[in-house]
């Protein structure tokens, strides 16, 4: 795995680069009069993965030096698990474009509770419940803006 690590790192490397040089500044504005620049949560982005990609770097190239094991694959299940998270998530974004966001929240956050093993009805009904309500009460009362 260290070999991998080194690899993704460096390519995260030049990623958060050409991110912080040339794809930031050339997609936001400077701000005019405001306070904070439309910028600067990109570059903080940008820099925190910038600047973790290299400590992987040079944590696997260590790795490769002392000559470490390679690691272990990954079992089935896990990709299963993986493409199921995948799966309910593209199922949440189409309901979101073609029916309703709230109902694609509310079938992102339930299926992946049964999915991960939770069998209380209540709580299935009532997270995601709660979760909405909140959001809609966030946006429209306390900070004034619309939803959608």
């Amino acid at each position: 795995m260290p070999k991998s690590d080194l690899i993704s790192a460096i390519v995260l490397v030049v990623f958060g680069l050409l991110m912080l040089g040339a794809v930031i500044p050339s997609q936001t504005s400077d701000g005019g009069d405001a306070s904070i620049s439309p910028a600067l949560l990109p570059q903080i982005c940008a820099t925190a993965i910038t600047g973790l990609a290299a400590i992987l770097a040079v944590r696997a190239w260590r790795k490769l030096t002392r000559g470490e094991a390679a690691g272990q694959s990954v079992a089935a299940s896990e990709w299963l698990a993986c493409a199921v998270v995948v799966a309910a998530v593209s199922l949440a974004v189409i309901l979101f474009l073609w029916v309703n966001p709230a109902l694609a929240a509310a079938v992102l956050i339930a299926g992946l509770m049964v999915f991960m093993g939770e069998r209380r009805w209540w709580l299935i009904i009532a997270l995601p419940a709660v979760l909405i309500t909140g959001t809609w009460a966030l946006f429209t009362q306390v900070l004034g803006t619309a939803i959608g």
